[in-house]
């Protein structure tokens, strides 16, 4: 096989793994804009279709500059038009990933420079180095990818990301010293044929690496979210069992209180002050009003509710209760605590972001049929943020996990949380199983 060929073969290799792993790039840190699948795969065949032929186009007329212009303009229209994105940011990382392939390319044509003892123009106009090159090119490409995605990775188990790399290294080597080996010795069709096999082998090898590598990240990062939502969920509790303690010891002292002003009521009956009695009349109904917020048979909704209730009154949020009387006792106190609170915080925040006079929270919890239901509505500014079929917060920088707090509760006892919008309000329905 003619070596022009084989070279013509390992660029466009070559020129398709870089597009692939700039689509997974884009997949890792944006929103995809479109949910059908299909839209990305045919997109990304015309695209890496289009994009050898340019760097054939320019390989022919001997103007790289070309290619680089292209690939520049290509970066950036690829990620706004089929992504959610900011310009300013997308410019960023696309600037960064553009300057990552140019180092790339360069390292690869300079290692075997070296190694050859050849100037870079020798390298490039040779046909086997060329190839060989490309070569080295793609497994450095599917190497460095995997230490981005490594780091981008909230796990903090870095030995085990160490122990990837240093292996992920040592095979990139080896790779390269089989290929060079092949690349050396084309001498006709069958050594080219045996070449181009040993590089897809090498390819496809790549492609399992870098999704075995995102499956081991991926359950990283739900360990990670697991373990986040459990703390959470901890604290969350704590606060409020404090918050219960503190209103039993309230209630014990307030109890005596209203003892001694009937005592002072007493005495004052038998000199018949009745300015005495009208004051003693005022100060109960004062210490009775600390307790008036919501009340209901579980103790810890009930703090809850009040508080939430208190908050959001506090800004402004027209709040609207039909809540049966549920004892809540299948339900231990952390999860009733994680499914309430983290549900009134979402639905808090959500109202903070729209006017003053449009704010409102809904709630109607009770019995239907066998389930206890719990439904929450409220307005928000019709900005929603979803990553594969999953609700994220839309706080700059935040973990948004109160929402998966709220699902794994709901599902330990067998429920479900179903998740529904439309333009400007939210809705949040929890149906359980009654015990």
């Amino acid at each position: 096989m003619n070596e022009n060929v084989m070279a013509i073969i390992s660029q466009s290799v070559s020129t398709t793994v870089m597009n692939l792993l700039l689509f997974l790039f884009y997949r890792r840190i944006y929103e995809p804009k479109f949910q059908n699948k299909t839209v990305y795969i045919f997109t990304f065949i015309a695209t890496t279709a289009l994009f050898i032929t340019i760097n054939q186009i320019s390989n022919f007329l001997s103007a790289p500059l070309i290619n680089t212009i292209y690939s520049f303009v290509y970066f950036n229209l690829a990620s706004v038009v089929l992504f959610k994105c900011k310009l300013k940011k997308t410019f960023m990382y696309n600037s960064l990933y553009f300057l990552f392939l140019v180092f790339i390319d360069v390292l690869s044509v300079a290692f075997w420079s070296v190694i050859k003892g050849e100037n870079f123009q020798s390298i490039l106009s040779n046909a086997q180095y060329l190839i060989i090159s490309c070569i080295t090119n793609i497994l450095i490409m599917v190497l460095m990818w995997l230490i981005f995605i490594s780091v981008l990775s909230k796990s903090e188990l870095t030995i085990i990301k160490r122990n990837q790399i240093v292996l992920l290294g040592a095979f990139t080597a080896f790779a390269a010293f089989v290929e060079y080996n092949f690349a050396v010795r084309i001498n006709n069709s069958k050594d080219g044929i045996i070449a181009i096999c040993v590089l897809l082998g090498f390819l496809f090898l790549s492609i399992f690496l870098v999704y075995f590598t995102g499956e081991i990240i991926k359950a990283y990062n739900a360990k990670y979210e697991s373990e986040l939502m459990q703390v959470q969920s901890k604290i969350q509790f704590e606060h409020y069992a404090e918050i219960n303690q503190k209103y039993e010891e309230s209630r014990r002292v307030i109890h005596d209180i209203k003892k001694h002003l009937s005592v002072l009521e007493s005495l004052n009956a038998i000199e018949s002050n009745k300015k005495a009695g009208e004051y003693r009349e005022i100060i109960e109904n004062e210490v009775d009003s600390l307790f008036s917020g919501f009340q209901c048979s579980n103790q810890i909704l009930s703090i809850i509710m009040s508080q939430k209730i208190m908050v959001a009154e506090s800004e402004d949020i027209k709040v609207n209760t039909e809540v049966e009387d549920i004892m809540f006792d299948f339900i231990s106190d952390i999860d009733i605590t994680a499914i309430f609170a983290n549900l009134w915080d979402n639905a808090i925040e959500a109202c903070r972001k729209v006017e003053l006079s449009e704010r409102f929270i809904n709630i109607i919890i009770g019995r239907v049929n066998d389930f206890v239901v719990i439904n929450f509505e409220n307005v928000f500014d019709g900005v929603i943020n979803e990553h594969d079929g999953k609700l994220l917060s839309t706080k700059e920088q935040h973990e948004g996990v109160g929402m998966s707090i709220i699902k794994s509760s709901v599902e330990k006892y067998k429920g479900t949380l179903v998740i529904d919008h439309d333009e400007n309000i939210f809705k949040a329905k929890a149906l359980i199983p009654l015990a």
